[in-house]
């Protein structure tokens, strides 16, 4: 079997090997680690020769441009050759980032979907509790971990009622009380490993996320469910934010190092309170076809609207006379200026 000849000396291919040797790529997560080098490799097998001096603004923009069918491989793409090239800058290796100024193609990203209520239920239907299933449904609805901290999840983590842990992807430090239903689920269970989650056939944990990603997926679509993992975590964010969290609430729970992440659930909750209290204002002043249901100001107008048409007898005009301005029918010498007292209540309703 031929060894492969090391890559030439300051090319791209000789480049990405010497940053994914680096402590800075050694320090990331393992699935960063990998999701990074997967990208690289596909950039290495076409463009890897290049000199590194030879990668300007213009080879990242043509870059981008050859993934303009796939938006979020052009983000991703961008992404990790601006990690290079800001590493490389640091160790001397460039003298500039060629991605810095290139602009980024727009691409909304759906991302997981958040499960709803029902999808939760329907899971539960099927997955009772004291099942491998149902236990990793509560951790991870309970928890809202990542699947990367999940399946590494067991009993040593769990410190006087407190799931205490470093999470996987950004190490940073997560404190999370244990829900009464969790330690219910995780009671109702049968725990002889460090990890409590184990695979089906073996009994064994998970040996990395992806795989467990795959079984829950699986039991997923056994109970009709399309939502996957992360699409708990985003339910549970909702559910914090729709219920007050606060910034930096959100930010303790799930982790998260940057304000991005619980602005936008906060943002999302505030927006639907806001259409809700809209929509009660809306139905409050909406026109119905039931009198008793329309604002004052409407009512009157109908009101009005009867009387020209000859549609009231005299004994109700005089009963709304008496009821929209009392008053004023005290006050008034003749009935003639009570009555246009009234009318000018129906169009002008400061005046009364």
């Amino acid at each position: 079997m031929a060894i492969a000849s090391p890559p030439s000396k300051f090319t791209l291919q000789w480049l990405v090997k010497k940053y994914e040797a680096s402590a800075a790529f050694k320090a990331l997560a393992p699935s960063t680690q990998r999701t990074r080098s997967n990208i690289l490799k596909a950039v290495c097998e076409t463009g890897g020769k290049m000199l590194v001096s030879q990668v300007t603004r213009n080879t990242i923009a043509a870059g981008r441009d050859r993934r303009a069918d796939t938006p979020l491989a052009a983000i991703n793409f961008m992404k990790v050759m601006g990690y290079l090239f800001e590493w490389a800058v640091d160790a001397g290796y460039a003298r500039a980032n060629p991605v810095r100024d290139v602009k980024r193609p727009k691409a909304k990203a759906i991302g997981h979907t958040p499960w709803t209520y029902e999808d939760v239920s329907k899971f539960y239907d099927k997955h009772m509790p004291g099942t491998l299933a149902g236990l990793a449904m509560d951790l991870l609805l309970f928890t809202g971990l990542r699947r990367s901290d999940v399946y590494r999840l067991g009993p040593q983590h769990i410190r006087n009622a407190v799931v205490e842990l470093r999470a996987q992807k950004n190490d940073e430090p997560l404190f999370i009380p244990v829900h009464p239903s969790l330690q219910k689920s995780i009671d109702a269970c049968s725990i002889s490993h460090m990890a409590f989650l184990t695979t089906p056939v073996q009994g064994r944990p998970f040996k990395r996320e992806s795989s467990f990603g795959n079984w829950f997926a699986e039991v997923c679509d056994e109970a009709g469910v399309s939502g996957r993992a992360h699409g708990l975590r985003k339910l549970l964010a909702q559910i914090v934010a729709e219920s007050g969290g606060s910034n930096a609430e959100l930010k303790a729970l799930f982790g998260w190092t940057t304000d991005a992440m619980a602005v936008h659930y906060i943002k999302n909750a505030n927006a639907k309170k806001l259409a809700q209290f809209g929509a009660k204002k809306l139905k409050k002043n909406m026109p119905s076809p039931l009198l008793e249901t329309k604002a004052p100001h409407l009512k009157k107008v109908e009101l009005f609207q009867s009387v020209i048409r000859g549609e009231l007898s005299c004994d109700t005009i005089f009963g709304l006379w008496v009821q929209y301005n009392p008053l004023r029918i005290l006050r008034s010498n003749s009935a003639s200026s009570s009555l246009i007292a009234f009318f000018a209540t129906i169009f002008y309703p400061s005046y009364s």
